[in-house]
């Protein structure tokens, strides 16, 4: 029974190919996630890392490897819109397969506009709630990209996220029991969409196959959705164990449960932050330590952990 560790280039502020901030390479991200003693590291935009067969290489040279990455999908933006988040999902599976990817491929919604100004909204403004046609054609969508992502002889994983239609305790629960995808369960976007990640844990054990953890500060997402103020993870994500997510009972609900995959550390940056990178990378090898303090099963000499016996 084993767990991985890893990190993902959206800590370092990269929300997409062209989004790095500036004074930083991708080889500087690669090379901090390696120095921190992390296993491996979710790919990111596609071309962060470079293309098809390089990718693997990039990570190797480091001695890191593949643990998935994140596909978002425009659902309801248009035909024109999916048709090419679809087919750049096919890109993503085809360089997950060259790179030798043991993570899965990340589902999750695009975010929605009105949903991010009154995320965790509960029975408020339900104008933004789907209605069962919707709800049909969301299920469809994720039923043909699982369909896609097996075909590439891969795992698919949704991840519900704030600022979309799979946000709260009930959508989630929704589309899990329409479908068979894997859940992706991230404790800082669980928390902010008004779930408890640990419950989320126990709910769905059978169908948890990859993990991000975060630590956010909870008051300002109720203030934001108050407001009607666009939210943004990354406002409020924090280094692991100074926020409110209960991260301790939840790694152990995975011991419990014999989890055995990636944990990802995420500690979500906006790319115009003007972030001082030294810290950055000194807080990543920081939240490693305090993963591996608490984390079920203790890291071995290789940085793998294993179930004790």
């Amino acid at each position: 029974m084993t767990i991985r560790r890893a990190n993902a280039p959206v800590t370092w502020g990269v929300w997409g190919p062209h989004s790095l901030p500036a004074g930083r390479e991708p080889a500087d991200v690669l090379r901090a996630v390696a120095d921190a003693g992390y296993d491996g590291i979710e790919l990111g935009a596609l071309g962060f890392f470079g293309h098809d067969e390089e990718v693997a290489d990039t990570l190797g040279s480091v001695g890191l490897v593949s643990a998935g990455a994140y596909v978002p999908l425009r659902v309801f933006e248009g035909e024109e819109a999916l048709a090419a988040d679809l087919a750049a999902l096919q890109d993503v599976a085809r360089v997950l397969v060259l790179s030798g990817a043991t993570g899965p491929l990340i589902l999750a919604e695009e975010t929605v506009p009105s949903i991010k100004r009154h995320v965790a909204r509960g029975g408020r403004h339900p104008e933004l709630d789907l209605d069962d046609d919707q709800w049909r054609e969301l299920v469809r969508i994720v039923r043909h990209a699982v369909a896609l992502t097996e075909d590439a002889g891969l795992t698919a994983s949704y991840h519900p996220h704030t600022g979309t239609h799979v946000e709260q305790p009930g959508e989630v629960d929704r589309l899990l029991e329409s479908t068979d995808v894997g859940l992706t369960l991230d404790t800082g976007h669980a928390l902010a969409g008004g779930d408890d990640p640990v419950n989320l844990a126990r709910r769905w054990a059978g169908r948890l196959n990859h993990v991000h953890i975060k630590d956010i500060v909870v008051a300002p997402v109720h203030r934001a959705s108050r407001d009607g103020t666009e939210f943004g993870i990354a406002d409020v994500s924090v280094p692991l164990g100074e926020g409110d997510a209960d991260l301790v009972p939840f790694l152990d609900t995975l011991r419990t449960q014999h989890y055995a995959g990636w944990i990802v550390v995420e500690q979500d940056r906006r790319p115009d932050g003007g972030h001082d990178h030294a810290a950055v990378d000194r807080e990543q090898a920081r939240n490693l330590a305090w993963l591996d303090d608490h984390i079920p099963y203790p890291p071995d000499h290789r940085g793998h952990t294993e179930e004790n016996s």
